[in-house]
């Protein structure tokens, strides 16, 4: 990830306010900012449920899916998505990994090696009628019933935290003791916006935004981090960190990053210390 101009800015992280009593578990209910984990993804018309391609036959669950077009997503997060949904659709970002246990070792290794086959991130416009549920039925219907899912929680809005400055592992104008630095350091867990828990190495899918830009747009070419799914964990101690309300750990921290430039343009990317 690319140094932010000047490293000691400071941005707004949203974190996720869980409902306790959810009226609805539907992500297109504009009440509902997103769902985390269960086994319910929204499929295009004519679409099968996504697999990873490295292990044979396994499908990807869903991480996450964020009703961008609800009033409840923060304002700062839909507009950085940039979709604009046609009358009667729904704009959806939605993240897939391969997991068959909460400690996601394809997804983890597959993206250390900087591979993109073992999970799918992708911004999607799809109206209720036109979303291929028979898809979805018919592969849930002949998993094993034991077949590990995150476990299904509705996200009902999302909160500011507090504003975060890039991570030490990677800032060269701070101390990690610094004052300054121990009040702004990036939080761990799941969370919009921001900046991600790094370590001293990472991994990502696009080290660059291969697209063009003008020349007046090169001084902004550069990468935010978009969403943080919080997957950092130590394999000998557990995990890092008691926020990480997803029960998913990788080898290191993960993140989405999203060019300033052209914001369809999303990289997953992995940062630890090993």
């Amino acid at each position: 990830m690319p140094y932010p101009e000047n490293a000691l800015d400071l941005l707004t992280p949203y974190f996720p306010v869980f409902s306790t009593a959810p009226a609805s578990t539907n992500v297109f209910d504009p009440s509902v900012s997103a769902i985390l984990g269960g086994s319910n993804p929204v499929l295009l018309p004519d679409e099968g449920w996504p697999r990873c391609g490295s292990c044979e036959d396994n499908i990807l669950i869903p991480f996450i899916q964020i009703n961008v077009s609800s009033s409840h997503t923060p304002a700062e997060f839909r507009q950085k998505v940039g979709v604009e949904a046609e009358p009667g659709h729904t704009i959806l970002l939605q993240v897939f990994i391969c997991a068959e246990d909460d400690c996601a070792d394809c997804f983890g290794a597959r993206l250390f090696g900087a591979f993109d086959d073992a999970f799918l991130v992708r911004v999607i416009e799809v109206t209720v009628e036109s979303a291929n549920t028979a898809a979805v039925e018919e592969t849930r219907a002949g998993l094993a019933a034991d077949r590990f899912f995150i476990p299904q929680r509705v996200i009902s809005g999302w909160t500011p935290g507090n504003p975060e400055m890039l991570h030490e592992a990677v800032n060269n104008e701070i101390e990690y003791d610094d004052p300054q630095y121990l009040e702004h350091a990036p939080a761990p867990g799941l969370k919009l916006l921001g900046f991600p828990v790094q370590g001293k190495y990472y991994s990502s899918i696009i080290e660059r935004c291969p697209k063009s830009v003008r020349p007046e747009q090169a001084s902004e070419h550069d990468v935010r981090c978009l969403l943080q799914l919080g997957t950092d964990c130590d394999i000998e101690d557990g995990p890092v960190s008691a926020d990480a309300v997803t029960g998913i750990y990788a080898t290191g921290n993960t993140w989405i990053e999203q060019c300033t430039v052209h914001p369809d343009v999303l990289s997953m990317t992995i940062g630890g210390d090993w």
